[in-house]
């Protein structure tokens, strides 16, 4: 592994950079030029989310700097989950927005990637690190901003997109766009359908959203967002065959072949900017609704789980200042077997305020947030944020803050379940996980053929939430949630970025990342903390105009301890994709890990060896 990352090295540190001026919002909450911009910060623009292939956010994702996993349970449709600096399960330490809007269930806490379609996205900005001082709520390992897409020519335009692939996957996509004078169109639609992996793991899902925008001028933009996305799921539960003996049958076999899960998502946005005596004003109001339907008949499970959300942000940019405020209403019922067992409902009020200073090549942003939230009261986080252009070639960043994670509804109301020798129950009692974090960068051109950045972070949280066997009696187990872990993470990103010529180019980003939890006593290693990864991508224009992209991801072995040894082997997948323009359309085929490697991200949930898929995208117009 280390000849083949040298080597890397070196291929990478020839050719010739070609850099894309652009702005990113997520960092400061306002517009900044990408070279004014932190280090700790990824955009992912349109062009590789097309070149992707990627049907859901999860799978765009997975290999960026910084993400120490989008976890995998299995193929198209099963749960996806995102987890930045941090070892463990911290993927409720990650904030995911979809144009501002925050999309973490209320119930779980995490945010399911797998149901956030890929067609409409514009690009997604990144940004990695502690940033509840903007945020809010859950942003203790980073956030996710997911801009939709707007129309951008004027004349109409249509993309069809039709794809096959191994278990009986079928993909279908299609996007309109228009922009008839001031009104601005934009249309999407998707349906992915597949056998799945293993056994019951079927899914079927169709989304739709319309994005319809008009200047009014002195009155500023508007933009009304809509859609919605239905579901359902088979839900194959564990298996432990292991990996020695998987044969293609026996790590298919399924823990539970009757259980499904149905889902049904709304949401409405409405998004309006003005700019007043030279100061933007941004307003956004929102509201989104879920029902997930989980049925086992051989359990006699039956739990339908409802959150719904509304909220109201608003925020003034005035010379380098922005001032904002936030409102958040969050309602959750769950029935069990027809019986209301949850129903509850939380307010959340918010402000902020930033400025930034110019002092010479320095850029420094203090900033803070207030939060009160009707159930776990009152929360303030400060950050302050800094890049200091050195040289022409060389930027360098900082930052330090604090963070919190808001204890979801379950934590707080999960309804008291007895099966004899045991019970678990929610605590209303619980307080949030607390961090502080900081991060310092040095972004370098060494030349014009090469670009080179690297991160070290640290990351410390108290009140770590918990379920925990709080029983006194040996015979009798009582699981309940609690504030009684701690965690650090100590974490360093490496990234090369290079263009050798108008037909080459070649990406790498290496994460190195401990990240340690306690309860009581000395620190132990978290669960699924890859000591290393590695992802390199290497995209070529060959001849016949075939557009070749061939990507290598390694992943450590994993080793942690509880009350007893675990164990996930390391391992590397590569994959290929091939496509080519021909008059208005683009043809491609891919393969995704190709020397078929036997391998799981999850314990107990087995991933496929060797896969295929082929489309067409059709670009239509007047």
């Amino acid at each position: 592994m280390k000849k083949v990352f040298l080597g890397v090295i070196l291929l990478v540190g020839i050719g010739v950079l070609y850099a894309q001026e652009t702005a990113v919002f997520i960092g400061l909450r306002k517009e900044v030029p990408v070279e004014k911009t932190a280090i700790n910060i990824t955009l992912i623009s349109e062009d590789e989310i097309k070149n992707s292939d990627a049907k859901n956010v999860g799978e765009i994702l997975e290999n960026k700097t910084g993400i120490v996993e989008v976890s995998k349970y299995g193929t198209l449709g099963s749960q996806s989950e995102l987890r930045i600096r941090s070892g463990g399960a911290s993927a409720q330490q990650v904030l995911v927005m979809v144009d501002g809007r925050p999309v973490n269930d209320t119930s779980l806490g995490s945010a399911n990637l797998t149901e956030i379609p890929s067609e409409n996205i514009e690009r997604i900005e990144i940004l990695r690190g502690p940033a509840s001082a903007l945020y809010g709520a859950n942003a203790l390992g980073g956030v996710v901003n997911i801009i939709t897409k707007k129309a951008t020519a004027v004349k109409p335009k249509t993309e069809i997109g039709i794809a096959k692939g191994s278990f009986n996957t079928q993909n279908y996509k299609m996007n309109f766009t228009a922009r008839p004078g001031k009104l601005n169109i934009f249309l999407s639609g998707g349906k992915n359908i597949t056998d799945g992996f293993r056994n019951n793991s079927d899914y079927n899902a169709t989304d739709l959203s319309a994005k319809i925008g008009y200047d009014f001028e002195k009155y500023g933009e508007f933009y009304l967002s809509n859609g919605f996305l239905t579901s359902k799921l088979g839900v194959p539960g564990t298996n432990n065959t292991p990996l020695g003996d998987w044969d293609n049958h026996k790590e298919r076999a399924t823990s539970s072949p009757n259980a499904n899960q149905k889902d049904e998502k709304f949401y409405s946005q409405l998004e309006h900017k003005i700019i007043i005596a030279n100061a933007p004003l941004k307003t956004n109001l929102y509201w989104d609704a879920q029902k997930r339907t989980y049925k086992d008949p051989d359990w006699f499970t039956n739990t339908v789980s409802e959150p719904e959300n509304m909220g109201f942000n608003s925020q003034l940019e005035i010379s380098n200042m922005v001032i904002g405020i936030d409102e958040r209403t969050e309602r959750f019922e769950r029935t069990d077997n027809t019986v209301s067992t949850i129903n509850k409902k939380r307010n959340n009020y918010a402000g902020f305020i930033q400025r930034t200073f110019e002092i010479n090549k320095l850029s420094l942003t203090p900033g803070i947030r207030y939060d009160y939230n009707s159930s776990y009261k009152d929360s303030t986080n400060p950050r302050v944020a800094g890049v200091y252009k050195l040289t022409e070639k060389i930027k360098l960043s900082a930052n330090i803050g604090t963070a919190f994670r808001a204890p979801t509804f379950e934590d707080l109301y999960s309804p008291y379940i007895s099966w004899g020798i045991g019970d678990t129950q929610g605590n209303p009692d619980l307080k949030p996980e607390k961090s502080i974090g900081t991060d310092m960068g040095c972004e370098y051109k060494i030349s014009e053929s090469l670009l080179s950045k690297i991160t070290l972070a640290y990351i410390d949280i108290q009140d770590l939430i918990e379920w925990k066997n709080v029983s006194t009696d040996a015979t009798y187990d009582k699981y309940r949630p609690v504030n009684v872990g701690a965690a650090l993470s100590r974490v360093c990103e490496f990234e090369l970025e290079n263009k050798i010529s108008k037909n080459l180019s070649h990406n790498l980003n290496y994460t190195f990342l401990e990240s340690w939890g306690k309860e009581t006593g000395t620190y132990k290693v978290l669960q699924y903390t890859p000591k290393h990864r590695l992802n390199y991508s290497l995209d070529y224009l060959a001849p016949l105009k075939l557009h070749t992209k061939l990507g290598v991801e390694f992943t450590h072995k994993q080793i942690w301890e509880d009350y007893q040894y675990h164990k996930i082997p390391g391992h590397t997948t590569v994959n290929l994709r091939i496509s080519r323009n021909i008059l208005q359309s683009e043809v491609y085929i891919s393969c995704e890990n190709i020397f078929k490697k036997r391998y799981f991200a999850r314990e107990n949930y087995p991933l496929p060896g060797r896969t295929y898929s082929a489309g067409i995208n059709l670009y239509l117009w007047d």
